[in-house]
């Protein structure tokens, strides 16, 4: 975390402090203050809920809960916390719904998925997805993590922008991420600031919902994962068939209309079947996939930031969709989850 004073006059610790080899106690409870508890059901419940239904187990039973730590935050559609045992453990969540990342900040924590294993300290961060089963075996006592639940939306979301298309898969991370490369580091400044923001209060959803797409958009760069050549090198609009481009910046001005393959057409001067190869060649999607994807952006973002009074019927119809099951299932689709969920979770 950047060096932060706060109203107190006590000093945030710095991010570059973790790096050479974790933070304190005394630092981690600056972070996210919390009380502690030395009761290892409640810990868990409090774990479970607010994250994922998990088998929580303590592996030294010689060496009870004493003062373990968790204290949660949400960013919008992020939840963000500092998690703390105090003994040894071992946490099974299973099949997780959606990205996690966990950072540690003191202690080592061995954290397997999909066969692999890996021992995330200071420095190297963990990264889990749905793709496979998660499991940390051990959670070694004392050890502490920022640990960062990111719904699959989000992350896809993100892709496809940084793209420019609908992206070809879910990305698939590399379990392993250093938070000393540049990439890195970068990263564990805008989780810092991110952190400051949530705790100072005083940043509005909208903002906040901004600043965690733009670190969950900064991971994909960061960290090793399947999109990384493509993510490397985007197609630019500047490099885009003029036909293209100028159809891209009508569907962005026009996003509010019902646009068809025919209107752009009209737009562009040129066939529907020349629209609809042009669509393809460069972008490897149909116009009417690319027309509805935005669409359903839109909606997407109105439903994490909605406008008082805005219900999923008032931003489905805003953005041209007449059929709740249909709207439901295409946004399911898209972004893996309803889209009742995501504007309850917005409030």
């Amino acid at each position: 975390m950047v060096t932060e004073t706060t109203d107190t006059g006590t000093e945030r610790p710095g991010w570059e402090r973790l790096l050479r080899g974790g933070l304190s106690e005394a630092d981690q409870d600056l972070i996210f203050p919390s009380a502690g508890t030395g009761d290892f059901a409640r810990f868990a419940d409090q774990l479970n809920s607010a994250y994922y239904p998990a088998e929580v187990a303590q592996i030294d039973r010689a060496n009870p809960l004493r003062s373990a730590r968790i204290s949660t935050r949400k960013a919008a559609r992020l939840t963000i916390g500092l998690v703390r045992f105090d003994c040894a453990a071992q946490v099974d969540p299973g099949y997780v719904d959606g990205y996690h990342v966990n950072v540690p900040l003191s202690g080592s924590v061995v954290s397997s998925f999909s066969r692999r294993t890996i021992t995330a300290t200071p420095g190297m961060a963990a990264i889990f997805s749905f793709h496979g089963r998660t499991a940390l075996p051990h959670w070694g006592g004392g050890a502490a993590q920022l640990c960062i639940k990111i719904p699959r939306s989000l992350v896809e979301g993100e892709a496809d922008r940084l793209l420019g298309r609908p992206a070809p898969e879910p990305p698939r991370f590399a379990m392993a991420m250093s938070m000393s490369t540049r990439a890195g580091r970068v990263w564990g400044r805008q989780l810092s600031s991110l952190i400051d923001a949530i705790d100072s209060g005083g940043f509005p959803p909208p903002i906040l919902d901004q600043m965690g797409r733009t670190l969950v958009a900064s991971l994909l760069y960061a960290a090793e994962n399947s999109l990384g050549e493509e993510l490397a090198s985007p197609p630019e609009r500047t490099l885009l068939p003029g036909t293209l481009r100028r159809l891209l910046d009508a569907v962005e001005a026009r996003a509010d209309e019902l646009l068809v393959p025919a209107d752009l057409a009209e737009i562009a001067g040129v066939s529907v079947r020349r629209v609809e190869q042009t669509f393809k060649e460069h972008l490897g999607v149909s116009p009417s996939v690319y027309l509805r994807n935005e669409r359903l952006a839109r909606a997407d973002r109105d439903l994490c930031a909605p406008r008082a009074g805005d219900t999923v019927t008032s931003v489905m119809f805003r953005w041209g969709f007449s059929n709740h099951a249909r709207f439901a299932a295409l946004y399911r689709e898209r972004y893996g989850r309803n889209p009742s969920e995501t504007l309850r979770e917005s409030g």
